[in-house]
């Protein structure tokens, strides 16, 4: 039988079995492939396929990365009825990882057999595509030590250190914005004591915070390598001129109170006040309960 008539015959009769979520594994570097696999398991096919194709055209994700990318890219099809591009997702998995395999606990016979069939067809084809692990590039990392708080108005020196097994980058790069600006400023780093170094100037510093990242280029400016990046960059609060710990700082607190309710798509009210003698304001964050009006 072939592969499109097992799909016709098995896959619109089957519901997909998942992975539980909380099994699910994390991909810090890339949280796109993470955000996919949620929106897998919550049966958001559409929005994981265009996720998990998204998170692919990162050029450092690592074969790990790679290998769930293509795994949950494969899953997403099937169930939209996607069989060709199916096809292809596991094949390219296969190239990574030749011995993959679903687990049949999680995942419904046909699901098995379907990448069983590929599998059989991709290895009578030579297995096209697979690299011998002795063959594999290694990642490129950045580490990176985060300030605590940066002064406002005064330059920040930041710096990474680089391990690069095989040797490919080029060029480290620093992106910066201050707080509001939407675009980044890039420089590129120069040696330094710890590894490689920047300087952000003081006049991109001010409340309440500074957002940068790293890259590692290679020698076709590819990116291999990253710390950070324009969706979730790295983030430094900034003390303001005269102010004393930014932990201490009312908008400081304001800020994280409102941006945790959004994560958590809670409403928030938050209510300014202060004493009839002129005393400090306050600021109180109130999540709201639904049907309830905020204040």
């Amino acid at each position: 039988m072939s592969l499109r008539s097992l799909c016709t015959s098995v896959f619109l009769l089957l519901p997909a079995v998942v992975a539980s979520p909380s099994a699910a594994q994390e991909f810090p570097d890339n949280p796109l492939i993470q955000a996919g696999i949620n929106q897998y398991n919550d049966m958001e096919y559409e929005t994981s396929a265009d996720t998990l194709q998204r998170a692919l055209v990162r050029a450092e994700n690592v074969p790990d990365q790679k290998i769930a990318i293509f795994k949950f890219l494969a899953l997403d099809y099937l169930v939209l009825g996607r069989m060709d591009d199916a096809q292809q997702a596991f094949r390219q998995l296969l190239a990574i990882q030749p011995e993959f395999q679903l687990d049949p606990a999680l995942f419904a016979p046909g699901y098995v057999q379907f990448l069983e069939g590929v599998r059989q067809q991709w290895e009578d084809e030579g297995r096209p595509g697979w690299v011998p692990p002795e063959q594999l590039l290694h990642p490129a990392t950045l580490d990176h030590d985060l300030p605590a708080e940066a002064p406002s108005g005064e330059s920040l020196d930041v710096a990474v250190r680089l391990d690069d097994p095989d040797h490919r980058v080029r060029a480290i790069v620093l992106a910066y914005r201050p707080a509001g600006e939407t675009g980044f400023v890039r420089v590129e780093t120069a040696p330094a004591a710890q590894g490689f170094g920047a300087t952000i100037p003081g006049d991109q510093i001010g409340p309440p915070v500074v957002e940068y990242f790293f890259e590692a280029l290679d020698e076709r400016g590819s990116v291999v390598g990253r710390n950070g990046d324009e969706r979730i960059p790295l983030r430094v609060p900034v003390r303001g001129e005269g102010e004393g710990s930014i932990w201490s700082s009312w908008w400081f607190w304001t800020l994280i109170g409102v941006g945790v309710a959004a994560a958590v798509a809670i409403p928030v009210g938050i209510v300014y006040g202060g004493d009839d003698a002129g005393g400090p304001a306050t600021v109180t964050v109130i999540l709201c309960q639904d049907g309830v009006d905020c204040p």
